[in-house]
């Protein structure tokens, strides 16, 4: 958990300087939420205590490394900011609870879970940029635009779970969704659009 917590913190003075209004504010109120202890989900990526803060980490480390890959530069800071911020909606939404689950040995056992209950249902994106504008932390146009939209089309339904449990199984699904993303959006932007 520390160790998340640390590289947040780093990543995140990193950035912000006198660049980002209402920080201070900002940070104040993520630490008095349970952003760093909670779990990034409820049975999937890192459903785990501190699982929230390290899964914020990635995002804007790999974020910030497609910046650099692709020699957009310029938006390494913003990717930062906005992958450090971007699930700041799942603050206070996962619930402990247990679970039955089989072990290894076949054998039903009581093991420790989380439950979702969000009492602010916003929207996903839409509710991080609610979260951090309401605490202060003032984003500009590019970058609320990024975490409104960072989930993509796959947000609700069906499709979205079936999706997820397909990348889980096929690391490669996950790869060429990202791929073909980088290449329509950035690679190949401008390049045989029609005016």
């Amino acid at each position: 958990m520390e160790d998340g917590k640390q590289r947040f913190y780093w990543l995140f003075r990193d950035v912000d300087g006198d660049y980002y209004p209402g920080s201070e504010e900002f940070l104040r109120w993520l630490e008095g939420t349970d952003f760093f202890t909670a779990p990034a989900s409820t049975k999937y990526h890192l459903c785990t205590p501190g699982g929230l803060v390290l899964h914020s980490v990635h995002v804007a480390e790999e974020a910030a490394a497609m910046c650099h890959r692709y020699g957009m530069h310029e938006l390494a800071d913003s990717a930062i900011m906005c992958g450090l911020v971007h699930d700041i909606c799942k603050v206070g939404v996962y619930k402990p609870t247990t679970r039955r689950a089989r072990g290894e040995d076949g054998v039903w056992k009581t093991v420790p879970a989380y439950e979702y209950d969000d009492a602010l249902p916003l929207g996903h994106g839409e509710k991080s940029l609610f979260l951090a504008e309401r605490h202060g932390l003032q984003l500009s146009d590019e970058e609320a635009a990024a975490i409104r939209w960072h989930m993509g089309p796959y947000r609700d339904g069906d499709a979205a779970r079936e999706m997820s449990e397909a990348f889980q199984r096929f690391p490669l699904a996950a790869i060429l969704h990202t791929a073909d993303m980088a290449a329509t959006y950035i690679v190949e932007r401008g390049v045989g659009e029609k005016p």
